[in-house]
């Protein structure tokens, strides 16, 4: 985790610069790029047709156009084509260079153009151009849970983008109520092919059902009692039989009460016979004679003559009476007789009629299907008729009711909708940043050079001291050589153990002109070299630098110094393809430097300066800050191609052999140039130095 920080820290001031000059180039470019202002208009999808107007109430229609897919339905209608192009020729769009791909190409695409890589825009006519461009301009989207749809259009004019979005809406209320003026006129002229069809057909059943009630003689009367001749003959009939059968039943009541009285010699007043007009003057004369006997019977006694006289005209009286009540019986028994004689007639005429009746009943049945049919053709006819009237009132009608109303209509936006220069600015710098740091993670994460961790061993052998070398040597005078020495122009003399310039001072002028690929080329004695590579390495290792040291001396010095170890491949099997970074990379016991041993064989003398070295050092330099190659001086000449620095590391004292690797340094071109002058007797141990 502290890798990770320190990594980070180092590249921080670095991505904070860039983040910057991004930051600067979004505001910048951003502010070049036309603005597009943004109007919106709002629809509310409903059913507007007055209540007092609908021929039927709100049903799967009205529900249809309020659903959801009605309402989805709805923004495909207003982004169609054919709505787009009635806009497009109101609001003129042709006449404006916005909208015409021709006039408003960039560069860049006429050139795309001119290469075939893109389609000429010119080869299409100049409405096809304008309604692509107007759909990419236009968004038609409804709100969620509503049935409110939002119109927006954008436009380099604000006034224009507004002017188009209320056209929209506009266009799309008149689209609406000229469909329903079509579907209105669409639906009289069906209607009307339908009612003189259906008028035939009601005319022709209507025919057929009183053919057959003629036929059947089912033909009806009028009156209060409308119904069948049968119908009415059978009910007439009905009536007869009941009021002949009372009759009937009356006398022969009152002639079998007669009959009785007159047997058992009950009086005549008790009889239904008083109401007889002679019986009635009998009784009459009867009670003037009994009225007169009781005079009589004051003044006369009872064998009176007169009052025996007045007797037997009362008792001839009574005879007479009875003779008539008789003779009423007899009355009374004929027509019973009679009464029956004509409910027997009438009860055979009765049963004629029901069945009469009954044939006119299966007929009627037949007649009331036919007269089903007829009305039934009757009442689709009368539909059709009202259904037809309203059809051709609303074709002919103005100011139909569309099935949405403008809840808020577009007005000049203020602020440009794009681009939005400081939210896509910081937008930008963030992503930017965020990029950059998991681009340093993963680099410092997945470098490709799995570690390997050394023993550290308590004791390690020393390295054999460097030689002196007493003579004084000449140095080039180049800026591209830097003097770790005394300042003298003319000669080196030999450096203290403090020299005026530290190993410190070398790295920090590394760092500072960047060189990434670093040559040390050691100048030693007999059989003994100061090991300046891995004292470098492990200088710019302690100050944070990724850094690997690539060991290409036949004595194997760096490897036993850093590793203890002389039985692990290295960059000879790495060249030769028998092993992997993976398997010859390994870290420095005493620092977090990574080295390169020069493995278990020699390396060939034409490998360094091959195509193979070279893609070998450069993918190190992919992968580490610095590399630090320490290498013979004889092999000097073919590592020198893109080498940023080359360090001469000298025994002591003023050696021509240095100089001599200086001169070589500078003709082959190397940007810097240093020296590291170790004193006979210093430290055999370059821990001490990068410390």
């Amino acid at each position: 985790m502290g890798a990770l920080l320190r990594a980070l820290w180092r590249a921080l001031p670095v991505l904070l610069v860039l983040a910057l000059l991004v930051a600067a180039a979004t505001y910048f470019g951003l502010g070049l790029i036309e603005p597009r202002y943004k109007a919106t208009a709002k629809l509310l999808i409903e059913n507007r047709e007055p209540a007092v107007l609908r021929s039927q109430p709100a049903g799967e229609d009205e529900r249809a156009l309020l659903d959801r897919e009605g309402v989805a339905s709805q923004v495909q209608l207003i982004g169609s084509r054919d709505l787009a192009r009635s806009v497009a020729r109101r609001a003129g769009l042709e006449r404006i260079a916005e909208f015409d791909p021709v006039r408003t190409a960039s560069p860049v695409e006429r050139l795309l153009v001119d290469l075939g890589l893109k389609a000429a825009p010119a080869a299409e006519p100049i409405e096809e151009r304008v309604l692509e461009r107007f759909a990419e301009r236009l968004d038609v989207y409804p709100v969620d849970q509503t049935r409110v749809i939002v119109i927006d259009f954008s436009s380099a004019d604000p006034d224009l983008a507004a002017r188009v979005a209320n056209l929209v809406a506009d266009e799309y209320l008149q689209f609406d109520r000229a469909t329903k003026r079509a579907d209105n006129a669409d639906a009289a002229r069906w209607l009307e092919g339908q009612i003189d069809r259906l008028r035939g057909k009601v005319k022709e059943a209507e025919a057929k059902a009183e053919a057959y009630r003629s036929r059947r003689g089912l033909l009806e009367t009028g009156g209060e009692n409308a119904g069948t001749v049968a119908q009415q003959q059978l009910a007439a009939l009905t009536a007869e039989l009941a009021r002949v059968s009372a009759a009937r039943a009356a006398a022969e009541a009152q002639a079998s009460t007669i009959r009785e009285g007159l047997a058992s010699g009950a009086a005549l007043d008790s009889l239904d016979v008083s109401n007889a007009p002679l019986i009635q003057r009998l009784r009459e004369q009867q009670a003037a004679l009994r009225a007169e006997a009781a005079q009589l019977s004051a003044t006369l006694l009872p064998g009176h003559p007169r009052m025996r006289a007045v007797e037997a005209q009362i008792e001839s009286l009574s005879g007479q009476t009875r003779q008539e009540a008789e003779r009423v019986l007899r009355g009374l028994e004929g027509a019973a007789t009679l009464a029956r004689a004509r409910e027997e007639e009438v009860g055979r005429d009765l049963g004629r009629a029901k069945a009469a009746a009954a044939q006119a009943g299966d007929s009627g049945v037949e007649l009331r299907a036919i007269e089903r049919e007829a009305a039934a053709q009757r009442d689709l006819l009368e539909t059709y008729l009202r259904r037809y009237r309203e059809a051709v009132s609303r074709k002919e009608g103005e100011d139909l009711p569309a099935d949405a109303r403008i809840i808020s209509r577009a007005a000049p936006p203020l602020q440009a909708a794009f681009p939005r220069r400081t939210p896509i600015t910081a937008a930008v710098t963030v992503a930017f940043l965020m990029l950059a740091l998991a681009v340093v993670l993963l680099r410092e994460l997945g470098s490709g050079r799995p570690l390997r961790r050394t023993p550290v061993l308590e004791d390690v052998p020393p390295v054999p001291d460097a030689v002196p070398v007493d003579a004084r040597v000449r140095w080039p005078e180049d800026d591209r050589v830097r003097r770790m020495m005394p300042a003298d122009p003319s000669y080196a003399a030999l450096l203290p153990p403090r020299a005026e310039e530290s190993l410190a001072g070398i790295a920090a002028r590394i760092r500072e002109k960047d060189a990434r690929r670093i040559l040390v080329e050691t100048v030693d004695g007999e059989g003994t070299r100061p090991l300046g590579g891995v004292a470098l390495a492990r200088c710019l290792a302690a100050r944070g630098e990724r850094t690997v040291l690539v060991e290409l001396h036949e004595d194997g010095a760096d490897g036993r110094a850093m590793m203890s170890s002389e039985l692990l491949p290295g960059f000879a099997e790495l060249y030769l393809n028998e092993a992997s970074f993976a398997q010859v990379i390994f870290r420095d016991r005493l620092s977090r430097a990574h080295i390169i041993p020069l493995g278990r064989r020699p390396l060939a003398e034409d490998a360094i300066g091959s195509e193979r070295f070279a893609t070998l050092i450069e993918a190190l330099d992919l992968t580490y800050d610095r590399v630090v190659i320490d290498l013979d001086p004889r092999r000097m000449t073919g590592a020198a191609e893109k080498a940023g620095a080359v360090l001469v590391v000298s025994g002591g004292g003023a050696d021509p052999r240095a100089a001599r690797a200086v001169e070589a340094a500078t003709a082959a071109g190397i940007p810097l140039v240093l020296v590291l002058a170790v004193e006979p007797g210093g430290t055999t141990d370059p821990a001490s130095v990068a410390a």
